[in-house]
């Protein structure tokens, strides 16, 4: 036990087995490794666990870094409340736009460790967005971490039905045949659908000219009169208009085909190997979060995306509901950074 001195007079020196007792900054030190040893007490881990134990005790928010209504938060606002009945405590869906997701990343990135704070974003979001912005004061993979992945989400290869093609080796015949006057829209610059007609590109050796938009919604009504040759999204954007006679689907940009759409062919069976992209979004909290918090928040996701209404919903807005742990979210991150740096580079894109 330290003892504080009397009266003001500088404590006494006391010897203990032959030696000088720590005075000034060693004693300070000393001081400082015990408070350490205290924060690692058994008591103090107690407290730790006692949190996690208790968690939640007060409401949830998932920071959707996008506006209402876009692809993301069709799939948060359900979820949000299928985990309020898991978790005993309310969950609600906080839209911080901007910026193309990283007003929003950034927000949850310093926030409180507690897990109160979550984030909802694509792999767009997380994995390209450090990669295009690299003057952001934070790094996805280093201040934030996975809690779970909760859908796989296919894009489609969209042409106005007006389009002289049945397939997409038809396509690329088309484009080559017209390089540099063939366009490609996407729903902003940077994102992944405008990376997935980059790497089409890429893959296919056509030229094509790239029309960014601000949101898909747009982009397709261009598409939809002629003014734009191609695009990228998914299955819940163009369900409205299947069967009209307004749009084809010339092939699904995944490695396997969509169970949705058993017909349509992967872009390797259609003639293009390698233009597909693993799309899928994620639940994250900000580093450092108790890991029992952390597996807490992940078993609910797990059951969340367990129940049959929920997975009804996700498919009919065309979204694959997809659990994978917070170790295979992060071993995605890293591998498809690498991946994507490469079609960044060569496509030499550049965001400002």
């Amino acid at each position: 036990m330290v003892q504080e001195a009397k009266g003001g007079q500088a404590p006494r020196r006391h010897a203990r087995n032959g030696k000088p007792a720590l005075t000034g900054r060693r004693a300070l030190a000393g001081l400082a490794l015990a408070a350490a040893a205290l924060l690692a007490s058994p008591d103090a881990r107690a407290q730790n666990g006692n949190a996690a134990t208790s968690f939640p005790n007060r409401p949830i928010r998932i920071v959707v870094p996008f506006g209402a209504g876009g692809g993301i938060d069709t799939v948060s606002r359900p979820l949000a409340q299928v985990l309020s009945g898991i978790l005993g405590q309310p969950v609600v869906v906080d839209n911080r736009a901007g910026a193309a997701g990283n007003i929003g990343m950034e927000h949850v990135a310093e926030s409180a460790p507690d897990g109160y704070t979550l984030l909802h974003a694509n792999s767009g979001v997380l994995v390209t967005n450090p990669i295009l912005y690299t003057n952001t004061r934070f790094k996805p993979q280093r201040d934030l971490a996975p809690v779970g992945q909760v859908t796989t989400d296919p894009l489609l290869y969209i042409v106005p039905a007006s389009l002289p093609v049945k397939n997409l080796k038809e396509f690329v015949d088309y484009a080559k045949a017209r390089q540099g006057e063939v366009s490609f829209a996407s729903g902003g610059a940077g994102g992944v659908t405008h990376l997935v007609g980059e790497l089409f590109a890429i893959r296919s050796g056509v030229n094509l000219i790239h029309v960014p938009y601000r949101g898909s919604a747009p982009a397709l009504t261009d598409l939809i009169a002629g003014r734009i040759q191609l695009m990228f999204d998914t299955l819940g954007l163009v369900q409205s208009h299947q069967g009209t006679g307004s749009i084809r689907l010339l092939a699904v940009a995944m490695p396997q085909r969509f169970a949705a759409l058993p017909d349509v062919p992967t872009a390797a069976e259609a003639g293009v190997p390698g233009a597909e992209v693993n799309s899928w979004q994620a639940l994250m909290v900000p580093a450092r979060t108790d890991p029992a918090i952390v597996a807490k928040l992940s078993a609910a996701l797990r059951e969340a995306l367990s129940r049959p209404d929920l997975q009804k919903l996700y498919a009919e807005r065309g979204f694959v509901p997809t659990y994978n742990p917070p170790e295979v979210v992060r071993a995605n991150m890293e591998s498809e950074t690498k991946s994507w740096t490469e079609v960044i580079q060569k496509a030499n894109i550049r965001l400002e």
